[in-house]
Order: structure tokens, then sequence, then C-alpha cells
């Protein structure tokens, strides 16, 4: 039996591209190539392991959009025979409502989870055994009695022992071979960049993933087997900077015996990012005409980020570069951002200790020439950290 793993396509508008549609429609074409490698590979079963959309919370014609181009996207599968088996994500992306939607859509041998569950595949004595644990945060633990007035450290690891009790009950349901199925942070993963964040999340054990023959875990945008038999999917497309050296995919796990998987990481054509780096070397050689031909951005988005002296900076002329981006085949120029080191560098006036954290990382930003767009992301994941702290 061949299983697909795949997870966070984060289908939604609105990503930086040449227009609001340009990264739905590479999301989409990435996710076609999947369906399509599934199908050809003869996969019987797939799991979509959460976060199908990128916003939670969207207009209605927004959602229309989203929610259609997932669904065309399992009805792909179902009328090629595949069995679909579907988990919400986390909350912030994934409303549960749009599941919902989905599910009373009735889509032929497609099962979607929005709370924990299971089924079993197979036939007797050769039985598949599949736990569901959809997405969750800390929020949704915040409202129960037992968890509140907890400080942090506590709260952390009653959420712990929540999900490992929970993993015990599915897995005590479950018979043959046994696999889970969820969208967590799993506590051997390689998060990269994303450690400051998850630090406060419901967090898999590895005691809880021993409990089953194979887990297959989304959230992670990192592709990689974690421990002997935790794998993350990844995204198949890439969302921004921080994907840029990630190879993006999907597995295939093969159920070779009883209990016992091979598995094969499919890497996808997904759109590539590229970063220019630049010193004042280079911005001389660009002044003087001794760039290369920029052979590496072709249908890249890409950002060039730069550091030079106040009196270079002068000569240099950021819509020629960017032209020149564009004529050399880039898909998009993201930002051309510099680091200008100034003779008598600006200090961070009016930061001080009586100013919010907000209100302070805003000056900051500003007095460093910092991008409005990147102040209030830095903003937004500040809140999410002083919202766990608290």
């Amino acid at each position: 039996m061949k299983i697909a793993h795949v997870a966070d396509s984060h289908w939604g508008l609105g990503y930086p591209g040449p227009d609001p549609y340009a990264r739905f429609q590479d999301i989409t074409r990435v996710m076609d190539w999947v369906a399509d490698r599934i199908i050809e590979e003869g996969c019987e079963v797939v799991l979509f392991a959460g976060d199908a959309f990128k916003d939670a919370r969207v207009f209605i014609d927004r959602a229309t959009v989203e929610i259609a181009a997932f669904t065309q996207w399992l009805r792909r599968l179902s009328n090629a025979g595949c069995k679909v088996v579907v988990i919400s994500g986390t909350p912030s992306h994934d409303a549960v409502s749009a599941y919902e939607i989905i599910k009373e859509m009735y889509i032929p041998n497609t099962t979607i989870f929005t709370s924990p569950g299971g089924l079993v595949l197979g036939s007797p004595g050769n039985e598949l055994s599949i736990s569901c644990l959809p997405g969750m945060n800390r929020s949704q633990f915040a409202t129960q009695e037992e968890f509140k007035d907890l400080p942090p450290n506590e709260f952390h690891q009653k959420m712990t022992e929540w999900i490992y009790e929970e993993c015990s009950r599915l897995v005590s349901y479950s018979s043959g071979t046994k696999l889970l199925m969820s969208h967590l942070t799993f506590d051997l993963a390689d998060t990269g960049f994303e450690d400051v964040l998850l630090m406060n999340e419901p967090i898999l054990t590895d005691d809880a993933a021993q409990l089953f023959d194979l887990v297959a875990l989304g959230h992670i945008h990192r592709p990689q087997q974690a421990g002997r038999n935790v794998f993350y999917s990844g995204a198949p497309e890439r969302h921004n900077f921080g994907d840029e050296k990630t190879k993006p995919g999907f597995w295939i796990h093969t159920l070779a015996a009883k209990q016992t998987f091979v598995s094969t990481f499919i890497e996808t054509p997904s759109r590539r990012f590229k970063t220019i780096d630049w010193c004042d070397m280079d911005i001389e050689a660009w002044l003087d005409g001794q760039v290369d031909e920029f052979s590496t951005i072709t249908d890249a988005i890409v950002r060039v980020r730069y550091s030079c002296s106040e009196d270079l900076q002068k000569r240099f002329d950021r819509r020629t570069l960017e032209k020149s981006l564009y004529d050399a085949g880039a898909f998009y120029v993201h930002e051309i951002k510099a680091d200008v080191e100034r003779s008598d560098r600006v200090r961070d006036v009016d930061v001080t200790e009586s100013l919010s954290p907000q209100v302070a990382l805003s000056k900051w930003g500003q007095n460093q020439a910092i991008e409005a767009e990147e102040i209030s992301m830095l903003q937004a994941l500040t809140a999410e950290l002083l919202e766990a702290i608290l």
C-alpha cells in the first residue's frame, strides 16, 4: 500500500507578488502537480495533514475561491480512486467552519476530521488504522477550567500531557498497522527559524509518537524525518524567504510489510526565492557596469539587501536595478533594502522604557529605515509571543 503525505498548501490571496492572485496560482499549479504525481505513483491513500489555507478569517468572496481550490484538489484525487483523509490545521490558518462546509459536499472517498478521531482501512488481518489529531493552539486550552491561572511552564506541561493521553486513547481503538496524522510541533523536530514562535505551542512528544508505527505531520515547513518514525511533509510550495533554502515537496510512505514503511520524499517544482546580498564593492561594480547578467533569478521572487556608505547610496539608483532584475527574468522583485553606513549614525530617539513593546518596536523600525510591512510583521510576531507569555 502506498500512502501520500501532504500538508501546508496555504491557499490564499494577497501574498507578495505581481498581483494578488499570482501566488495563489503558484500554489494551485504545484498542488495540481502533486495530485498528478500521487495518481501516477499509484497511491491508494492520501493524507492531508492540515493548513490548507493561509488565513482563517477571510471575507466570503475570498473564502469561496480558496475553498473551491482545495475542493477541486480533493475531487481530483477522489475521482482517481484514492481514499483521502484530511485534518484541519492551526486555527489561525484553518477555520474549522471551512472544513465543515467541505464535509457537507460529500466528496466520495474523502474523510475530514476537525476533532480527534480515526478510521480503519484495508481488509481484516491487513488493517491500516489512521488516528487523527487536528491542529490546536494554546488559546483552545486557556478557556478550560483546569488550565486557568496556570503559570506558563505548567500550562505548557499540561497541554503536552493532554496530547499524550489523547494519543493513548486513539491508539487503543486501533488494530493492525497504526498511523497517526496530526498538525503539531514534535519535540525532536528541526524547526529552524520557527523555534522562538513554537516554544509555547502544544507539543507531541516522542513517547506519544512511539505508540504508533508511523506519524505523518503537518505544521513545520521543513520536510524531514524526525526521530525513528515521525515525518513532516513540509509545504509543497514556498511561501516566503524563510523557505528560500528549503526543498518543498511531500512524502510517499510505502507499507512494505505489516507495521513497516519505506518512505520516499518527492520534491515539487516550486517557485524559487533568491536573496542577493551586496556590499560596497558590489555596488561599485554595478555602477561601473561590471555585474553579471543575474542568470540565477529567472522566474524567481527576488530581494536585494545591500550595505554601503552614504556617498555611495547617493549614486545608487534603485529603479534602474529593479528594471535590470525584471529584464533578467525575475518573477517579482520583493524589495531592494539598504543598510546605509552613516557617518553619524542616527540614534534610536524616543525609544524609552515608558513605551509599550509594540510602540517601541514601531519607533525603532522607523529609526532604522525598516519598511512598514516588515515592522507590521515584527509587531504581529511580538503580539503572539506576548500573548503566549501572558
